[in-house]
């Protein structure tokens, strides 16, 4: 019973994140829901937020006090958005956007199709208004683990140009040059994520952004060149046929002494029961694009199509099965 109401609490912590509580506990300290609603301007009616505060605290978000007030705590710092380990975004695409989608898993899973444009209106990656973007965009730049797990387990060292395929706001992009201050870098996205990218890097370093590329184009057609190519959460986004297409333009542009390095979850093989997170995102994926998560083989054998060869997996966390797919010229 606690697995099945799993998705109570996941629709709970969402709709009072969205109500941004967490950030005015953090500001603020323990308030009452009447503070929250009456002071605060928290868009609520105060008996019935009280309630959902008290799943929250009762699943260790906040903290709940005898005279009705709810505190911070360590979880609820991450649900603001100016956290370093901030959560924010995939929080409210997790009660909001993506919980429609995976609501329709039975039909995904009778029909072996993937139920964006039914329950969105959208195929996936289809250009929708740009609120849309930039929540994605914001959830992309929140997962550090997977920023940290690149620039912590490769060394950019003598690389020449970076290419970020499908690299969204250049958030991963950023960070390398940041660290490496020989290396350019090229984000390559669609034309409508480029355009809010630039306006989020106009901020950055002019030393930084002097080496800094965006290119508006489409990895299925071809990619622009450079000596390390990566794809960052882009292959668990598509099919088979898809992910050796796009592979293999990046090894036509390959020089010999090139890499290219996927990062990206590698499922345990069958028999495991580990990684369940990873396992449950590849639902996600089900739902929602005609991608997949994947084990080691499918990897080996989907570079090999590619005309490429595995030269190392490096496991970033071994919880949830984040690694980095090296990849050179077969």
């Amino acid at each position: 019973m606690q697995m099945m109401m799993g998705a109570w609490t996941a629709q709970t912590i969402s709709a009072v994140t969205r109500l941004h509580v967490p950030e005015l506990l953090d500001k603020h300290g323990p308030l009452t829901a009447r503070e929250l609603t009456e002071t605060h301007g928290v868009d609520a009616k105060p008996d019935f937020l009280e309630r959902a505060l008290r799943v929250c605290a009762s699943v260790g978000v906040f903290t709940e006090a005898a005279d009705g007030r709810f505190g911070p705590t360590p979880l609820s710092e991450v649900l603001t958005p100016d956290s370093p380990t901030s959560v924010h975004a995939f929080v409210e695409l997790i009660g909001g956007r993506w919980w429609k989608l995976i609501g329709a898993l039975p039909e995904a899973l009778r029909t072996g199709q993937n139920q964006a444009k039914a329950q969105t209106g959208r195929e996936p990656w289809e250009p929708g208004d740009t609120s849309r973007e930039e929540q994605f965009g914001r959830a992309m730049r929140s997962r550090v683990e997977s920023t940290r797990g690149v620039l912590e387990h490769y060394d950019f060292t003598g690389a020449r140009t970076v290419v970020d395929v499908g690299g969204g706001f250049g958030h991963l992009a950023l960070a390398i040059l940041q660290r490496y201050p020989a290396v350019r870098a090229t984000v390559l996205d669609l034309p409508n994520v480029i355009a809010v990218a630039r306006r989020h890097a106009a901020h950055e370093d002019a030393g930084v952004l002097e080496r800094l590329t965006f290119v508006v184009g489409d990895m299925f057609i071809d990619v622009p060149p450079g000596d390390v190519y990566l794809l960052k959460t882009v292959i668990h986004d598509w099919d088979d046929a898809h992910c050796v297409q796009v592979l293999q333009h990046c090894r036509a542009r390959l020089p010999a002494d090139g890499r290219i390095i996927c990062a990206d979850k590698v499922l345990p093989p069958m028999g495991d029961t580990g990684a369940s997170g990873s396992k449950l995102l590849d639902m996600l994926m089900m739902v929602s694009l005609p991608g997949k998560e994947r084990t080691e083989a499918e990897w080996r054998a989907l570079y090999e199509r590619a005309g490429l060869r595995v030269a190392s997996i490096t496991v970033v966390n071994p919880r949830s099965g984040e690694s980095l797919v090296q990849g050179v010229a077969a």
